[in-house]
């Protein structure tokens, strides 16, 4: 019982922390290296029909260089924005280079979120609650 709530919490932290930054560049390289793949297997179809099978070598080596391309578009658009991301969160952003220290009389502000009303209304009471209470009650008289 315990092992597939586990299993499903390290799913949902390995989907938070690392797939879902990259899943869109993810599917643009595999569906580009399945486009890839489709233009090359009409090509190889293309030469055998024309007996131009002297061409077919060059469609495998357009194909690997399709793959490379997908590969290397999918580092430099994804990875690098991610580790750019990365570094800009790590380093602090002040204009001067020095870290600026807050002044010690600042109040904080009240931040209301909505939902104010509700934190302050008496707890429900369940019935059990209620009896427990009648009970006290007859117990005192």
């Amino acid at each position: 019982m315990l092992i597939p709530i586990l299993r499903s919490g390290v799913l949902y932290m390995i989907w938070r922390r690392h797939i879902r930054q990259r899943a869109l560049g993810l599917v643009v390289t595999v569906l580009a290296v399945l486009a890839v793949n489709l233009i090359h297997s009409e090509a190889v179809a293309f030469f055998k029909a024309t007996e131009r099978l002297d061409l077919t070598p060059l469609a495998f080596y357009f194909r690997w260089l399709g793959w490379l391309m997908a590969g290397v578009g999918y580092l430099w658009f994804v990875e690098r924005k991610i580790s750019k991301a990365a570094k800009v969160a790590k380093t602090p952003s002040t204009g001067s280079g020095k870290a600026k220290t807050k002044p010690a009389a600042t109040k904080p502000v009240e931040q209301h979120d909505g939902f104010d009303a509700l934190r302050h209304n008496a707890p429900l009471r369940s019935r059990a609650d209620i009896m427990l209470e009648r009970k006290k009650r007859g117990q005192a008289d």
